[in-house]
């Protein structure tokens, strides 16, 4: 049962982490970042609160390049795979994928109904993409353009060749594949899966979490995992909104998000969700 106003008011007073969600809950639609939003990033760090992203993107430059934020201290990235100690130039966690389970995943993938795309663990986070053919992807991805270019290369003999470590892999994909087939596929080869949204699942090395990656944090500031609080809207982060001291989900967020969280907001992230809750109970 979630928690009433009140309650989350009560817990609010222990957080002295945020550990916050990018696409669907920080960042707005477009991937823009509100003022309103900028604002209450920057007054968490003035009241003693640590933000953190919390994230399944890749580290390269993250709080600099996707979100303008040099004050950040910690990013959790690729899920928990990577946990950026960006006070410092280094990291509490770095775990990839290796060339040759990524080569096995990404041959498994390469179906009908299928584009793949994965980040390189290079300071570029260099992406490649991958689909049985041009026509396939198209029927897949519409005319929506995607990052990385399919490749014309044999993309697995050539991260076998060249030894690359790989941040994550993933899918988007059509019917009649669904989010439990790929989920399958991820225990099958020992990598965590995670449903990133509608028809987008992404794998990541086994055993970690965004819950994971705040509890180390947590633990580097000397807190606990009840001192941190989360906000999310999807599958992937639904461990962390279980974990949390107190989980918030947006009110844009999925049915299994909303199941997982403490609570849920009114206000979805085109209207400030995030800045109002943290307004109304982490900054009061």
């Amino acid at each position: 049962m979630g928690l009433t106003a009140e309650q989350v008011a009560s817990k609010a007073r222990d957080v002295k982490v945020f550990g916050f969600d990018l696409d669907g809950t920080l960042l707005r639609d477009d991937k823009s970042i509100s003022p309103r939003t900028r604002a209450v990033i920057d007054a968490l760090i003035e009241h003693g609160i640590e933000p953190v992203p919390t994230t399944g993107r890749t580290w390269q430059r993250l709080a600099q390049s996707v979100l303008g934020m040099d004050e950040l201290r910690y990013t959790v990235c690729a899920c928990g795979s990577t946990i950026c100690d960006l006070a410092h130039d280094t990291f509490l966690r770095h775990d990839v994928i290796d060339s040759e389970k990524a080569a096995t995943l990404i041959r498994r993938l390469k179906q009908p109904g299928v584009v793949i795309y994965l980040c390189l663990d290079d300071p570029y986070g260099t992406r490649l993409g991958d689909c049985i053919s041009r026509d396939e992807y198209v029927r897949v991805r519409g005319t929506e353009r995607w990052k990385e270019p399919l490749t014309c290369y044999d993309v697995p003999a050539l991260i076998e060749a060249n030894r690359w470590g790989v941040v994550k892999v993933g899918v988007r994909y059509a019917a009649p594949w669904t989010d439990d087939d790929f989920v399958a596929i991820g225990r099958e080869l020992n990598l965590t899966a995670n449903p990133c949204g509608p028809n987008n699942v992404e794998y990541n090395v086994p055993g970690v979490s965004k819950a994971g990656g705040l509890e180390v944090i947590a633990r580097q500031l000397g807190y606990t995992i009840d001192n941190v609080c989360t906000i999310g809207d999807s599958g992937n982060d639904v461990e962390m909104l279980r974990a949390a001291g107190l989980g918030i989900a947006m009110g844009n967020a999925t049915a299994v998000a909303r199941e997982a969280a403490d609570f849920t907001l009114p206000l979805t992230n085109e209207q400030d969700g995030l800045a109002d809750f943290v307004e109304r109970y982490l900054l009061a």
